[in-house]
């Protein structure tokens, strides 16, 4: 069972340092995405309920503000294997101490991709009456549901 939450937390690490990768490598795209969502310029059936941000400087710390929390899962996804993979031998208490950056990784995997994508793009900004909005938003399901199913058995008791 060990193994598995060791495995349970690369994956977590991975998903972050990929959404992180795939966002950097296509950096001008993901920030006229960002963009477009937090400008809403086309909403057919709900208008926002606050304002808007249309200014080119505010949808690039949008997306850089997504990164980081991508990057700081991946990260702390990737040392929380490390670290579990070093107490797989140990006493109980020993491996459950070392989950700590694990399900912090899971963690902020689930508050980067339900809180920026549905809580605050879908909800707020609306995404979910464009197609490629809708797209993202059920992308961002997938991963923050896999981040804390992921989360969660590694956070099980180990004993």
């Amino acid at each position: 069972m060990r193994y598995l939450k060791i495995f349970a937390a690369l994956f977590i690490g991975l998903i972050g340092f990929l959404a992180f990768l795939n966002n950097l490598f296509n950096i001008l795209s993901a920030q006229s995405f960002v963009a477009a969502v937090i400008s809403a310029p086309e909403q057919p059936y709900y208008e926002i309920i606050g304002p808007t941000f249309a200014a080119g400087w505010q949808g690039w710390l949008g997306l850089l503000v997504i990164m980081a929390g991508e990057l700081a899962a991946g990260v702390l996804g990737i040392i929380g294997a490390v670290k579990l993979f070093g107490t797989r031998s140990a006493v109980s208490s020993e491996f459950q101490n070392a989950k700590t950056f694990a399900i912090a990784g899971g963690a902020i995997g689930v508050l980067v991709w339900y809180g920026f994508f549905i809580v605050l793009g879908e909800m707020y900004f609306n995404m979910w009456q464009t197609d490629i909005g809708l797209g993202s938003v059920n992308g961002a399901f997938r991963y923050g549901t896999v981040c804390a199913v992921l989360m969660f058995f590694i956070s099980l008791r180990d004993d």
